[in-house]
């Protein structure tokens, strides 16, 4: 069995440390971890290794590699469980250690290849008669091993710790920001004819709106099309020049970064004395102010909603007027994993779309059972040693091979890490489609 572990250290490179980690994940299970050894336990209870999720998961099937079986993660864990049982619980072994059982430094590195190549997209768990949650499962494991520094070194440098230091993941400081605001407006003129001022730090606005920080920098006509259309709609909202960042790498990291991030963020909402938070196209950074914000009990007098729940909302009221004329491209429709499987977000972009361009086709297989882009689980964000390699030939090809057999130009989504791995598969196996957010197609079929 071949090993890719290379980037699976964040703080060092030393096999030793494998060696100290597999002595040592057990005192942690034993002592801090006790509700995370409760829910995986729960898990591998209802898991009955039946395999019908890997008949789902399209790494494993890539691949063909054991290693990226579901159910080779399962009893990892499940010896892992089983042995910290026996130590600490069990009255036959009275205390003592069966070193026979305990999990080895080499299967130590094993799990982390599986648990840290996981996309965490969650099409298995569709497909099981027990609903095991795999993303659950990895997300638990991760936050384990990032305590042992296990971890992606671009997921804890680039991700989580850079987002808490910087203020962003790609920083701007409140100049650069304020530049980008002003380029932001002097576009939408010269396309338009007319000027529209962009809200900036004011209070009171009913909606607080987070874009993913990079997507000023790498997508910025995605974030325009949202500012053409909330602008268009009249909708109270204002953008921070503090900690605009709705990236939270914590989500696939460890549950200290993703609490600290969330915590910024509701400073910023309360200091802007808005009344609710509007995300941006972005599954990861939806996910963690919707579904996590109860680890942060600050949070949970904000309402938190996707930009594309209040824009539907005003298209289900007539209150956009579109011409579906100006996009004549033929277009399809990317579902992010956690937006669609886990949020539920999957009527309303597609009301969008096909409101808004001449021509939409669904891929194969669509909304819950479509397949990842092969940069979820935080992995499209990382870059060193092999990541790049292996999201472009391996977590990311059944997602070409989707989208080839559409015919489709422009490939749209409505999350930001999508973006950034689909645009990076359309280069590497120079594809002749585009990618575009779903609001700037929106955008463009906005009549006046």
């Amino acid at each position: 069995m071949k090993l890719l572990l290379d980037g699976y250290r964040a703080l060092s490179n030393k096999p030793e440390d494998y060696e100290k980690a597999a002595k040592n994940i057990y005192d942690l299970l034993k002592n801090q971890f006790r509700r995370k050894y409760r829910i995986i336990k729960t898990s591998l209870d209802l898991c009955t290794r039946c395999g019908i999720c890997t008949t789902q998961c399209f790494l494993y099937e890539t691949t063909g590699e054991e290693i990226y079986n579901p159910i080779y993660r399962i009893n990892l864990l499940r010896k892992l469980i089983h042995e910290r049982k026996s130590r600490f619980y069990s009255i036959f072994h009275r205390g003592r250690k069966n070193k026979d059982n305990m999990i080895t430094a080499e299967e130590l590195h094993a799990l982390a290849e599986n648990i840290y190549r996981c996309n965490m997209c969650r099409r298995c768990s569709m497909a099981c008669p027990f609903k095991v949650d795999n993303a659950l499962i990895v997300r638990e494991v991760r936050d384990l091993l990032s305590r042992l520094n296990i971890a992606p070194r671009d997921l804890h440098e680039y991700g989580a710790l850079r987002q808490l230091k910087y203020d962003a993941v790609i920083s701007m400081n409140k100049a650069a920001f304020l530049d980008i605001v002003k380029f932001m407006e002097e576009e939408i003129k010269e396309k338009r004819g007319f000027k529209i001022e962009i809200p900036v730090d004011k209070k009171g606005a009913e909606y607080l709106l987070l874009n993913v920080a990079s997507d000023y920098i790498r997508i910025l006509e995605d974030v325009m099309g949202i500012i053409e259309v909330l602008d268009y709609l009249g909708v109270d909202y204002t953008l921070s020049t503090e900690f605009n960042d709705a990236s939270n790498y914590g989500v696939f990291y460890n549950d200290d970064y993703l609490a600290q991030i969330i915590r910024r963020h509701i400073e910023v909402a309360k200091k802007l004395e808005v009344k609710k938070i509007v995300v941006g196209e972005c599954g990861h950074a939806t996910l963690s102010l919707r579904v996590f914000k109860d680890v942060v009990p600050e949070a949970r007098e904000f309402e938190v909603i996707s930009v594309l729940e209040l824009v539907d909302e005003y298209l289900r009221r007539g209150k956009l007027n579109l011409d579906p004329s100006k996009n004549r491209e033929l277009v399809t429709y990317h579902d992010p994993c956690f937006l669609t499987r886990i949020i539920g977000l999957i009527e309303e972009p597609r009301r969008l779309l096909k409101a808004s361009v001449l021509n939409f086709v669904e891929m194969e297989p669509n909304r819950e059972y479509n397949y990842c882009c092969g940069g979820g689980g935080g992995i499209a964000v990382m870059y060193s040693n092999n990541f790049l390699e292996w999201r472009m030939k391996v977590s990311g090809r059944k997602k070409v091979e989707q989208i080839e057999k559409t015919g489709a130009k422009i490939v749209a989504t409505a999350c930001s890490n999508c973006k950034r791995q689909l645009k990076d598969l359309a280069f590497h196996y120079k594809a002749k489609w585009e990618v575009y957010g779903v609001l700037r197609l929106v955008a463009n079929a906005l009549v006046y």
